[in-house]
């Protein structure tokens, strides 16, 4: 399952193919070094209303155009001087912005704690990421802490644009943009071994 336009979150830079937006994009070196939680809202964001035929204002593909964005959103998707360290305070932050700009969308999350025992399962995730894709909304996640999914970022924010079931192996491997990269990894892996957790979360339209 996969988004239907993952192009829309991809960037043309001197014809090099850039896979999701990048946070040091940002104007100043404390926005950059702690800014992939509002970059990975913007993703959210800017695909969310091309889709929607463009109620906010930012119709341009250029880096220049996704910078202001960025700019934009870091005021309501604000990181703390942890980041931006869980799903409630991502959609808090959202929650803002789409109430300054009258936007009647939905935020949608689910927390990965801590304590191993009080996760959601395997199962629960994947339904709660198909959701999501079946929508043609992409899915920020936050990882807390890699555990064994080595292509991962521990204390980062990138965003899901495609789930697969591999049969043969029997694992749900998940399609990621990450500041210009395009990686893949094992979900239950990730869920079974990171020590910290985090979480997902996406947009809909309210309707």
């Amino acid at each position: 399952m996969e988004i239907r336009h993952p192009e829309w979150l991809q960037v043309n830079k001197n014809k090099e193919i850039l896979y999701g937006y990048n946070q040091c994009w940002y104007s100043t070196r404390t926005k950059r070094s702690s800014g992939c939680g509002p970059t990975s809202a913007a993703m959210l964001l800017l695909y969310l209303n091309k889709r929607e035929a463009g109620p906010l204002t930012y119709n341009n593909d250029s880096i220049a155009s996704i910078t202001e964005a960025l700019e934009e959103i870091w005021d309501f998707v604000t990181p703390g001087w942890l980041g931006l360290s869980s799903t409630e305070k991502f959609c808090e932050g959202m929650d803002a912005y789409l109430s300054f700009h009258q936007l009647a969308w939905q935020c949608h999350k689910l927390s990965v704690p801590l304590c191993k025992a009080k996760r959601s399962s395997l199962a629960g995730t994947v339904d709660f990421l198909e959701k999501g894709l079946a929508s043609d909304c992409p899915v920020a996640f936050l990882n807390l802490h890699k555990g064994k999914a080595g292509s991962l970022e521990t204390w980062h924010w990138i965003v899901v644009v495609a789930l697969a079931y591999e049969q043969q192996t029997d694992r749900y491997i998940a399609t990621c943009y990450d500041g210009g990269r395009k990686l893949t990894f094992d979900l239950n892996l990730w869920l079974t071994t990171s020590k910290f957790g985090g979480g997902f979360v996406f947009l809909t339209n309210g309707n």
